[in-house]
């Protein structure tokens, strides 16, 4: 579980919010809306234990992010995955060297596991037998799912993502709903930060959300026809 307490964050010395309570369950799907330039990215960031909260903690677990034993926030982190707004600048050429540099990618399996997996997930997201892409000549839809494949393959036991839903496209809206609702049955953790939430998800579960600051916090029913 990922507490939040009355966490907030300060930018270009302006208070972006402050007091936020938040909480992520085990085995939940969550979406984090707000508008631009409100700091949902920030937001991310801290939850993520990457970035010191201005005022408040988070705590996962029971154990604080930022309070105390300095290891806590690399451990966390070393648990989760992140798929960000933009694709990351990288030495890497093809969607296949991205695969190799992913943290801890491949451990314990054989080479002929590792490219069933790879295969598997590039399959999940609609880009089967991409290996060899080269990474400038993809769409921004498709970087987007490349980047989640290869978060996906290091098994995360809490994945955040960035902008998502609006880099992937709305055509795969309902494929990201049934992957993210499977991950929650297995005791995954999803967040999402977005824009907005697709009017499918809120008429069908995600009501009008929770407000919280600049934010508006929804929490998705990870049942089997909950979304469709």
């Amino acid at each position: 579980m990922i507490e939040a307490f009355r966490v907030g964050a300060v930018f270009r010395n302006g208070t972006l919010w402050d007091g936020l309570d938040l909480a992520f369950d085990d085995g939940e799907v969550c979406v984090v809306t707000g508008p631009p330039a409100s700091g949902k990215t920030l937001l991310l960031r801290i939850l993520r234990g990457e970035r010191r909260p201005d005022a408040g903690d988070v705590v996962v677990g029971g154990v604080s992010l930022y309070r105390g034993n300095p290891d806590a926030g690399k451990a966390f982190r070393a648990s989760s995955g992140v798929v960000p707004e933009s694709f990351p600048p990288t030495a890497c050429r093809t969607v296949r060297d991205l695969f190799r540099l992913s943290a801890v990618a491949g451990a314990g399996i054989s080479a002929k596991e590792r490219k069933e997996r790879e295969e598997e997930l590039l399959l999940l997201v609609g880009l089967p037998g991409s290996q060899e892409s080269e990474l400038f000549s993809l769409s921004v839809s498709e970087r987007a799912r490349v980047a989640l494949a290869v978060e996906l393959f290091r098994t995360p036991r809490f994945l955040f993502t960035d902008m998502l839903l609006l880099n992937a496209g709305g055509e795969w809206t309902d494929m990201l709903g049934g992957l993210f609702r499977a991950l929650a049955r297995e005791g995954k953790t999803i967040i999402l930060a977005e824009r907005t939430i697709p009017e499918r998800w809120k008429a069908r579960g995600g009501g009008e959300g929770i407000a919280k600051g600049p934010f508006r916090l929804f929490r998705l029913p990870v049942a089997t026809e909950a979304l469709r």
